[in-house]
């Protein structure tokens, strides 16, 4: 794919330090362009924090009657975002919304908007789907739709575009938790997602969904994978790496000439993938993690104890993101890596989504993770996560 010029300036501030990347400070400041990579800034001013949802209202507002904007998020909160795709809707934008179950019960939940100003009748042009009670959309084992992307058929000059989040739409991801997001042009990719929106629908608004749907696309230098993925047969949830889509991926990494690998991750259970980072380690690769150092509703550390005792003094270098009154953490869900990968050296890719290395996002969640293979976007992303490993040795 040729990218436009201004995309290709754009890209170069991607070279920027960690310390200068306002991705942008204003996202009606950077002439109405596409930003490929986009991060906020918990601990900045108010505009640092709200990057991303700045980015994406900009976006939304620029989208003109008669292109499509489709949106797939687990929790929804955010009434600028809200009212802007109310009022796309309302210019002739078909705008289609799917949110979990979930975010109906939020406090400040913005359904009732989405509600009143799309409906609900999904032969109409614009409307908003909730998924089942007790269950994503597409995934049957008591999960969650815990996806967070936005699709636009056409915006601000490109046409398929796919902004894939690792944010929410609530206040919480903008103030107190690093979150990214990336924004690609492509029209098989643009096409994977939406097929992927078609069966959340589809499962949504059936009696029953799936226990295993695991898809993937790949399009020139980026890849998506859907899911939920069942384990094989004769193992359980927890015990079958072979169907471990991040462990697969990690297999793929060699460590001749000192690879560096890169993590930045909310929540962390999955102890193969943990397991792998440290055999890496082991075999010459840079291992850094940055994680989030608060607790789930039951009282359990995002990085367990299971996980704890795998990583613990034996990666290159490992963060924890709690900073204390604050409460300033990790939401990030990004693996990089820089140097050898399927037998090719001097890569650089990434690896984000809404995926956690949790069991719930490989087996009982509807979830997106995505592969792109840009340097440009990489170097935007590495800078990110040094700032993240610099912010939270400091935590």
């Amino acid at each position: 794919m040729q990218r436009p010029t201004a995309w290709r300036l754009l890209l170069a501030t991607a070279l920027l330090p960690a310390a200068l990347l306002a991705w942008p400070s204003n996202a009606r400041a950077a002439a109405d362009a596409i930003t490929p990579a986009v991060f906020n800034d918990p601990a900045g001013t108010d505009t640092d924090q709200s990057r991303i949802r700045d980015y994406v209202l900009g976006l939304i507002d620029d989208t003109a009657a008669g292109a499509e904007i489709r949106v797939s998020m687990y929790g929804f909160t955010d009434d600028p975002v809200a009212d802007a795709l109310v009022a796309a809707a309302a210019r002739g934008v078909a705008v289609k919304v799917v949110v979990d179950h979930y975010t109906l019960g939020l406090d400040g939940t913005e359904y009732p908007t989405l509600q009143q100003g799309l409906g609900t009748d999904r032969s109409k042009p614009s409307w908003v789907l909730a998924c089942p009670a007790g269950r994503a959309c597409i995934a049957d084992r008591g999960g969650i739709n815990h996806n967070k992307f936005f699709l636009f058929s056409q915006v601000d000059g490109e046409s398929n575009v796919v902004v894939q989040t690792s944010a929410n739409m609530t206040s919480t991801q903008r103030t107190d938790l690093f979150n990214n997001a990336v924004t690609l042009s492509d029209a098989t990719l643009y096409a994977s997602y939406v097929a992927y929106f078609g069966d959340l629908v589809k499962y949504g608004t059936a009696a029953n969904g799936l226990t295993d749907y695991y898809k993937s696309t790949t399009s020139g230098p980026y890849k998506d994978y859907f899911f939920p993925r069942h384990e094989k047969s004769g193992t359980t949830p927890t015990t079958d790496p072979s169907t471990d889509t991040v462990k697969l991926i990690l297999d793929n990494v060699g460590c001749a000439g000192g690879t560096q690998i890169r993590v930045a991750m909310f929540a962390f259970t999955r102890t193969q993938v943990a397991q792998k980072l440290v055999d890496l380690q082991s075999a010459g690769c840079t291992v850094r993690l940055a994680f989030d150092g608060h607790t789930d509703p039951n009282g359990t550390p995002h990085l367990p104890p299971s996980v704890e005792k795998i990583v613990s003094g034996r990666l290159a270098q490992r963060v924890e993101c709690d900073d204390g009154p604050t409460g300033i953490g990790v939401h990030s869900k990004y693996l990089l890596v820089n140097g050898t990968y399927d037998g090719k050296s001097g890569r650089k890719i990434v690896f984000t989504g809404s995926h956690n290395y949790t069991y719930g996002a490989l087996r009982d969640n509807d979830e997106t993770l995505l592969k792109v293979d840009d340097a440009a976007i990489y170097d935007a992303y590495e800078a990110n996560h040094v700032h993240l490993m610099d912010y939270c040795t400091g935590s």
